[in-house]
């Protein structure tokens, strides 16, 4: 082991905190919400004879559309999902089907019925999970219904601290919790939302990146499985 990934080691080791991504970093969000997203996209395709590809490339372009700061305006997912289906009903001319609350609740319930039959946890979380735990670590974010609330010391959201993560959450997440960047190693999956304002504001971070080749030398370092979190930390 080379003396960057020992120091790598040493950090975590020492760290008293860890904080993580939860959307394809704890579990597979971009699967599950591609298939609630197709399943929800069918219903309105059967009821209005509108191709499905059309309806992916107009849902497409209402997605890109203000995502980076989502979640920070207070309000919630299924707000979100409601707004967009609506604005997608809309932009096909639906307008009374886009008002319709019946209509829409609908849509909303095929949407998170198919994304909580189908999403699950990241292989090796919950091994992770309690080896940090059984060294005593602390761990802030993660989701209850995929039975981790009992493993989570703190859970920062955009909604409730109203910014998202990179316009400035990091910093107040530590404000709140009282401690220094320096006492947290923070784990996710993107570079631009995760790595980048993580970095800024001090912490040690770790790239989960399963697509990549395994570099604790890297900075940020890059893992492409969380087992290899918890070897390095057992160590």
């Amino acid at each position: 082991m080379d003396d960057k990934a020992k120091d790598l080691r040493r950090a975590l080791r020492q760290s008293p905190w860890f904080g993580f991504d939860l959307d394809d970093t704890l579990h597979e969000f971009r699967k599950a919400s591609g298939a609630a997203t197709t399943a929800t996209l069918t219903r309105i395709s059967n009821a209005h004879q509108i191709e499905i590809s059309c309806l992916k490339s107009a849902y497409s372009k209402i997605l890109s559309q203000g995502t980076s700061g989502a979640f920070s305006d207070g309000k919630t997912s299924h707000q979100y999902r409601r707004e967009r289906f609506s604005a997608l009903l809309a932009s096909f001319s639906l307008t009374a089907t886009a008002n319709s609350p019946e209509f829409l609740a609908g849509l909303l319930d095929t949407y998170e019925h198919t994304l909580t039959s189908i999403l699950e946890l990241k292989p090796d979380v919950l091994d992770l999970f309690v080896q940090l735990r059984r060294m005593g670590k602390k761990i802030a974010r993660t989701i209850e219904a995929l039975g981790l609330s009992d493993k989570i010391d703190f859970l920062a959201t955009t909604n409730r601290f109203g910014v998202a993560k990179v316009d400035g959450l990091f910093p107040r997440v530590l404000a709140h919790l009282d401690i220094q960047a320096t006492d947290m190693v923070y784990i996710g999956d993107s570079q631009e939302r995760d790595m980048v304002p993580a970095m800024e504001c001090g912490m040690r971070t770790i790239h989960y990146a399963e697509n990549e080749n395994f570099d604790p030398t890297a900075v940020p370092a890059k893992f492409d499985t969380l087992a290899k979190i918890a070897h390095l930390v057992s160590e």
